[in-house]
């Protein structure tokens, strides 16, 4: 669950929540009799009440942490199946085997975003749109380097730096679904 979603969820419950304190303070303002039947009634499904919304809130907790989780996990297969990418931009005439490894290792990462992203305006009439193409023009320009002696130094060199300027895309854009925060004690010798 993203972070929007669970905003709403905590705010549609703090609603509920906010909705049966007015409808018990309503009751026995109307019904202020002692033995009001009203109120009674109200009173005893007050746990109910509470219950539910609470554990809709905790199924909802859970169900973010499980998300943030997926992300941070897919956050470093992504690093591992870029930087195979580099890394293979300074091989001299890399080995088909090299090429395969670092394709196979980018197309898992491309698939592993399919399972926990949907594409943006997907639904039963279409596919809609894959949320971070950057990983895929990754993948397109390795797969255009070649091997062997096709991969030359130049287009090599001309691979890297448009792997580099699609990871840099990439990583602005996917970190943003990550919750992350300021560190309390940074380690920087630019801070005073």
């Amino acid at each position: 669950m993203n972070a929007s979603r669970f905003r709403l969820n905590a705010l549609l419950v703090i609603c509920v929540y906010v909705l049966l304190i007015a409808t018990g303070i309503s009751l026995r303002i109307l019904f202020p009799g002692e033995k009001s039947l009203e109120y009674a009634t109200f009173k005893d499904l007050v746990p109910l009440a509470f219950a539910i919304p609470a554990a809709w809130l905790g199924y909802c907790f859970q169900r973010r942490q499980a998300y943030l989780k997926d992300v941070r996990d897919l956050w470093s297969k992504l690093i591992a199946a870029t930087q195979e990418a580099i890394q293979y931009t300074h091989l001299p005439n890399p080995p088909q085997s090299e090429f395969a490894k670092v394709q196979k290792s980018l197309s898992i990462a491309i698939e592993e975003l399919r399972g926990v992203f949907l594409n943006i305006g997907q639904n039963e009439g279409g596919i809609g749109l894959f949320p971070f193409e950057s990983i895929k023009q990754i993948h397109k320009i390795v797969s255009s380097l070649g091997f062997g002696e096709a991969a030359t130094v130049v287009n090599a060199k001309q691979a890297r730096a448009e792997i580099i300027e699609n990871w840099k895309k990439l990583r602005e854009h996917f970190l943003s679904e990550c919750a992350r925060g300021v560190p309390i004690k940074p380690d920087s010798p630019f801070l005073k």
